[in-house]
């Protein structure tokens, strides 16, 4: 450790700290505009300008001491960027002096040169870091008042200001007001740096730089992270602009429920709407980042959602009462066979939830119990990998696409190809300029090898991979496990694979849906000892499975018909709901096929309003909390099922929340950032047949509405030869048979893809399924 004295305060800080860091390690501020965490800081801004000195060393290399027997300080001869610069044994720190607090006054003067005074109107106010730092650093008494009887003059400004594009927008998600841009380089970096997408830049020199794009739209899934970090309102969300002041809105910690990484998010609603979701910072999950469809994708939570219950009379469902409700249940359960009724629950169901499901199974003896999303091989039939664990490995092996299926394993891969190491946690946090992040760093393309049914955006950091046709998982792993020849890349990643010291293997849903692919997998996982990151299509998929939510022998799963009576938390594929005797869906939206099929439908909360826990993809509970957005009626699974068990005649397991928590600290389930130990090696094999190829994505099925549904389109993808068999033409609209409908998707034309398939958007939990491919007339679009 370094010993540094900042001000009046000694601290101990790890060697390559920044002095940015150990200051704030003291307790003392020092302002900012152009670090943030988990990027380089490159010192453009000069607002954290600090003095420092080092101890004077006489010949013999010993400090010199002062007549009271103190070190004697030499004074650097100008301020220093605390944020560029690393800490050294016996260092001073000076924050506080005159001429540092001149200093600052003077860059916060020059970056308000041109800056618009226009708070009152723009949606960063409250929460600008520019705000913030005029008031703390801003007036500085020796600029304003030459002498100390005459009244200070609070500005020197006596020239016009510049004035360029207003409003422009770089993506349907983000807004740039280039008046307000202050230039601190934040938003290069950040796509540099963190996704590797460098799409924006400095254009221009001198007083005519801009920041822009050359093409419309920025082509990242993490672009919304830029309105994160930009400290003034230059970048702004365009699902939340105009729509509230900071100060106004409540905010909700809680974690996105999309995929099963289970990222902070901060939910901020006002008068029952959610208004905007943000980034929260989770080192151990997501750090500081979100991807676009956890961010802008939650217009979906406030539109049209389902209120009360309804309640089949003749061919329609009409609004009743939670009683009428429950009457419905009654007579609609009468004489049903407490062994033919299934419980199936949504992907995004908490621990909670799960245990109730569980219990009331075992109550009702029935073996028709699943979870939305439910995989052939579970993802606990792996052991886990931590996110930081992937930091510290040498070796990646990868099948599937991160990108789309965990997206914010995307940016852990990109740490990971950059040689950067989970960051010293100091007193405040995470450090702000981490000095082991360079500009430009180089990535080590051999530390990772990737191979997926596509050409996936991670590959250019793979020295090593490859495209396959879907369904050929299982004999890329039988080349891996040595029992078969594979092709070059294949070769040169087993061999890679065994040399690795801390390897980590991350399985797509392509593996994960095939049961021998999943079993393959295992084994060689556990032939090397090497840890795993199932990317599962459902968000809590291993604490479901430590629950037991599992079909029993000769149970339905959760896409299948046979039980004749059943409880849906989502809306199954249609083949499940026909010939059912009766159907309660559990529903947060109403959804076409729950006004064919169902009889009782009940109004459910999102995963915004839900309160309890997760278990994301590392075995990591994480804390769901509420935000308080208007759901009229709503009430989660426990409710519901204690409902249907007191309709079937059964004394329901729980009946309040507290009640499951009880029970689930009981059962040793660890608390909020703990890891949860639950391995299973049941496989459920389901056949994969057919040539279309439900590809993974980030978005959901849900959240194609607002300006979500103007920006993401389901696509088609094909070969152009398969493509020209099947009489597709590039940007023609076409409508896809699905299980859960017809989808109207582009036809996409890619001459990276094997031929013979086609590639639709999965936006739900049937990603990496293959079924047969049954294409409908075209129905427009661009030839």
């Amino acid at each position: 450790m370094v010993r540094v004295k900042v001000n009046d305060r000694i601290v101990e800080v790890p060697p390559g700290t920044s002095v940015m860091d150990a200051v704030f390690h003291a307790g003392y501020d020092v302002p900012l505009f152009c670090s943030e965490k988990h990027l380089s800081p490159i010192g453009a801004c000069r607002m954290c300008l600090v003095r420092i000195g080092l101890p004077k060393r006489g010949p013999d290399g010993k400090p010199l001491l002062t007549p009271e027997g103190e070190p004697e300080i030499a004074w650097q001869p100008k301020l220093a960027a605390s944020c560029v610069t690393a800490v050294a044994e016996g260092m001073v720190v000076d924050t506080l002096s005159e001429v540092v607090r001149e200093a600052q006054a003077g860059m916060v003067e020059f970056t308000l040169l041109n800056h618009p005074l226009d708070c009152p109107t723009c949606d960063k106010g409250g929460a600008c870091e520019l705000q913030d730092r005029t008031v703390e650093y801003g007036l500085y008494e020796k600029y304003y008042q030459k002498e100390p009887l005459e009244l200070p003059v609070y500005t020197r400004f006596e020239f016009t200001r510049r004035h360029v594009d207003k409003h422009h927008p770089l993506s349907p998600f983000v807004v740039l007001d280039r008046e307000r841009c202050i230039h601190c380089k934040r938003c290069v970096r950040y796509f540099e740096e963190v996704p590797g997408d460098e799409v924006l830049d400095f254009i221009e020199r001198g007083g005519h730089t801009f920041i822009g794009t050359m093409d419309f739209g920025l082509p990242s899934g993490f672009s919304g992270n830029i309105t994160d970090i930009c400290p003034v309102g230059a970048l702004l969300d365009l699902t939340a602009r105009f729509r509230a002041r900071n100060w106004e809105m409540e905010e909700t910690p809680t974690h996105c429920a999309l995929c099963p990484v289970g990222c902070g998010i901060t939910a901020d609603t006002r008068s029952g709407e959610l208004l905007r979701v943000r980034a929260r910072e989770v080192p151990e999950v997501n750090e500081i980042w979100l991807c676009d469809a956890g961010r802008f994708g939650h217009e979906w939570a406030d539109q049209g959602r389902l209120k009360t219950p309804l309640v089949r009379r003749g061919e329609r469902l009409v609004e009743a009462t939670w009683e009428e409700a429950f009457a419905a249940l009654q007579a609609g359960l009468r004489g049903a066979r407490k062994e033919e009724v299934g419980i199936y629950l949504a992907h995004d169901a908490t621990l909670e939830e799960g245990l109730m499901a569980a219990e009331l199974a075992k109550a009702l003896s029935t073996p028709h119990l699943d979870f939305e999303g439910r995989t052939a091989a579970p993802a606990s039939l792996f052991p886990p990998a931590t996110l930081e664990d992937l930091l510290r490995a040498d070796f990646a092996l990868v099948l599937g696409d991160p990108t789309e299926e965990a997206p914010l394993l995307h940016l852990r891969l990109s740490e990971f190809v950059r040689d950067l190491k989970p960051p010293h946690r100091y007193a405040h946090g995470t450090p702000f300029a981490d000095l082991s992040i360079k500009e430009r760093m180089p990535r080590r393309t051999d530390k990772m090898a990737l191979f997926a049914p596509y050409r996936a955006p991670l590959m250019r950091w793979a020295a090593l991979h490859g495209v396959h046709a879907p369904g050929e998982e299982r004999e890329i792993l039988l080349a891996l496990l040595g029992e078969k020849e594979g092709s070059e890349a294949i070769r040169r990643a087993k061999e890679a694979w065994e040399r690795a010291e801390r390897p980590v293997l991350i399985l797509g849903a392509g593996v994960l849906q095939d049961a021998v692919a999943a079993e393959r997998a295992r084994l060689l996982a556990e032939r090397k000892g090497a840890k795993v990151l199932a990317m599962t299509p459902a968000a809590n998929a291993r604490g479901l499975e430590a629950m037991g939510v599992w079909p029993g022998e000769k149970g339905a799963a959760w896409d299948e018909a046979g039980a004749p009576y059943a409880y849906y938390g989502y809306v199954p594929p249609e083949g499940a709901l026909r010939g059912k005797r009766f159907v309660v869906l559990h529903l947060s939206h109403l959804h076409p096929l729950a006004e064919r099929y169902a009889h009782v439908v009940l109004p459910a909360p999102t995963f915004y309003e839900r309160r309890g826990h997760l278990v994301n993809l590392e075995g990591r509970v994480l804390a769901l909390h509420p935000a308080p957005v208007e759901n009229g009626e709503a009430e989660g699974a426990i409710q519901a099922l204690a409902l249907l068990a007191q309709a079937l005649g059964v004394r329901p397991p729980f009946r309040l929340a507290l009640e499951v928590e009880r029970e689930l600290k009981a059962r040793k389930v660890p608390p909020p950032m703990g890891l949860l130990a639950y391995r299973s090696k049941a496989l459920r094999p389901k056949p994969q047949e057919g040539r279309l190829y439900l590809r993974p994505s980030m978005w959901r099925g849900q959240q194609l509405q607002g300006r979500v549904a103007q920006a993401v389109a389901p696509e088609l993808w094909a070969h152009p030869e398969t493509a020209k068999k099947e009489a597709l033409l590039e940007g023609a609209k076409v409508a896809v048979e699905t299980p859960v409908g017809p989808v109207e998707a582009r036809v996409v034309l890619r001459e990276d893809l094997p031929g013979g398939f086609l590639y639709l958007t999965a936006l739900g939990p049937l990603a990496g399924r293959r079924q047969e491919a049954s294409l409908l007339v075209p129905t427009g679009g661009d030839a």
